[in-house]
C-alpha cells in the first residue's frame, strides 16, 4: 500500500469520528425521549435499559471501525 492510500485512510477515519462527534447529540436525544417516561415515545421499562445502551454501542462502533482500519493498514504495510 502506498502513502496515498494511507493518508486516504487516516484522513476517511478522522471525518468519520469527526462526524460520529457531531451526531452524537441526535443519538444522545433520541435515546433521552426513549428512556423518559413522561415523554410521548418512552418504550417502556422493560425495554427501557437495553435503549439505554444505545449510546455505548455507537462509539463501540465507531471504535471497531477505527481499529479495523488500522488495523488493515498495519497488515498492509508489511
Amino acid at each position: 500500500m502506498d502513502a496515498d492510500s494511507k493518508i486516504t485512510m487516516l484522513l476517511g477515519v478522522v471525518i468519520l469520528i469527526v462526524v460520529a462527534a457531531a451526531l452524537y447529540p441526535l443519538v444522545g436525544d433520541s435515546v433521552d425521549n426513549l428512556t423518559n417516561a413522561s415523554h410521548e415515545d418512552y418504550v417502556g421499562t422493560e425495554t427501557e435499559s437495553i435503549v439505554g445502551m444505545i449510546p455505548l454501542f455507537y462509539w463501540l462502533g465507531v471504535a471497531l471501525v477505527t481499529i479495523g482500519v488500522a488495523i488493515v493498514a498495519i497488515k498492509s504495510s508489511f
